[in-house]
């Protein structure tokens, strides 16, 4: 017993420590590209630092934040000083997730370390394949934060669906709030948290139960959500406002799908010749769906390349025009304005062009899937049907054979987060990698995890055979 006490002190003594050696190559990684790289300035990086109205409020706090902390210390000196706690929030995530699956999924140091540098090879294809010059973590972005609280997050829910602990739950739900006030993309990270709710107390046999907690859960998010987006707009504008703009996506997409004579629908005169006036142009600089060309490749190329042409190029600047010229220049006013002519055309275009939007959103689901594993080109389409295929495979065998049921849980949980994420962004946007980035990692973990308990059988087997 004393020495079975004494082996155990000591394994976990060796135990911390190599926590510990993992936290600093974690911190080593993403401080090198802080300092190397700097505070790297985006296209989408002043609506940001200006706390435009159309941005959600999590982010440009961020940035006033260090701005107000850092006041007398050069102009731009806070966006280096944000890109550092941005690195260190990206290191402590990655290592939090590897070092908790290490922990409670029994793993080898080896795979361990192994699993470590699977965020570090993202944020490296960022940097270098996919030639952005900088990762996302040390980028004035909110992928700068909303990456780290995601990898943050999925490891508070896969521990809440493992243990059921109250505490993971409500850290599943404050990080759930903060990706949501971040980017509106992550709203798909409550309906996560609805699933686990609902798997838990389906497991105890409690689904009435499971039912209130998932709503009360999500109620709550979104009414927290709502308040500090109000809170925020009444500081900073003195009106209880919400963010403005989410339309401008739908009604990209009505554009891009839609046909001239779709003008008829529209019941206001002038809105009827601003959509005109708006259309001619995208349809003459040949933005519009009608001029993509054949198979799906060049569909899905042709959407990507025209999408910030149709909305920020042409259409959200001349709705914006026309409301200044209407209604007048106050900000929150001009904004708002703006929202209802964009839902107007919304309403009246959108229901005629159903199978055309349908046609695109399956497009983006294809490219939001591929996106998610690899880049979207002629070679790499057919590796990312390979590397779904062999998951699936993997995720079959493991359902039917596999004796670790967490990573089966780990690999589902995976997965359908993957599927959400992409079906929510094809509704509305091209799936650039930005966009479908925050499971890539997970995605390849997930893969790794799967690999192991197969091949240590095969490697076994060998073994008892020699």
């Amino acid at each position: 017993m004393i020495f079975n006490d004494i082996k155990q002190k000591i394994n976990e003594k060796d135990n911390r420590f190599f926590y510990l050696l993992l936290l600093m190559a974690s911190l080593a990684f993403y401080l090198f590209f802080a300092f190397f790289d700097g505070a790297v300035i985006c296209v989408d990086s002043p609506g940001y630092i200006g706390m435009h109205l159309s941005r959600e409020p999590l982010y440009p706090m961020f940035l006033a934040l260090f701005r107000f902390l850092f006041a007398g210390a050069g102009a731009d000196f806070y966006l280096d000083v944000a890109a550092l706690a941005q690195s260190l929030l990206a290191a402590v995530s990655s290592w939090s997730l590897i070092a908790y699956l290490s922990k409670n999924l029994r793993l080898g140091r080896a795979i361990s370390f192994f699993l470590l540098c699977i965020p570090f090879a993202v944020s490296l294809l960022c940097r270098f394949a996919a030639r952005r010059g900088s990762m996302y973590s040390n980028s004035i972005l909110t992928e700068g934060i909303a990456i780290s609280c995601y990898l943050l997050f999925f490891r508070f829910l896969f521990e809440y669906a493992l243990s059921q602990s109250r505490k993971s739950l409500f850290l599943s739900c404050l990080l759930s709030f903060l990706l949501i006030s971040t980017r509106k993309q992550m709203i798909f990270s409550l309906v996560l948290v609805v699933l686990c709710i609902l798997f838990v107390f389906f497991r105890k046999k409690a689904l009435i139960r499971g039912l209130a907690a998932a709503g009360i859960s999500a109620v709550c998010i979104l009414l927290a959500t709502a308040f500090l987006d109000l809170g925020y707009n009444y500081v900073l504008r003195g009106e209880m406002v919400r963010h403005s703009g989410d339309t401008r996506f739908v009604t990209t997409m009505a554009f891009y799908t839609a046909d001239r004579s779709d003008s008829d629908y529209l019941q206001d005169e002038e809105i009827r010749n601003l959509f005109l006036e708006i259309y001619d142009i995208c349809d003459e600089k040949e933005y519009l769906k009608h001029s993509a060309g054949r198979g799906w490749l060049s569909r899905v190329s042709h959407f990507g390349d025209y999408y910030d042409c149709i909305q920020i190029d042409t259409m959200y600047p001349m709705i914006s025009q026309y409301a200044m010229e209407k209604y007048g220049d106050d900000i929150v006013d001009l904004n708002t304005r703006t929202d209802q002519i964009m839902d107007i055309i919304n309403a009246s275009v959108i229901p005629h062009n159903i199978p055309a939007i349908l046609g695109t959103f399956l497009d983006n689901i294809l490219s939001g899937l591929i996106t998610t594993v690899a880049q979207r080109n002629s070679l790499l389409i057919w590796y990312s049907l390979l590397i779904y295929v062999f998951y699936l495979v993997l995720l079959i065998w493991h359902i039917r054979h596999g004796k670790n049921r967490k990573i089966l849980l780990f690999s589902v949980l995976t997965l359908i987060s993957v599927l959400l994420n992409v079906g929510l962004v094809s509704l509305v946007i091209f799936c650039q990698t930005r966009y479908t980035i925050y499971n890539m990692a997970l995605f390849y973990i997930s893969l790794i995890l799967m690999i192991s308990e197969p091949l240590s059988g095969i490697l076994k087997g060998r073994t008892h055979a020699v």
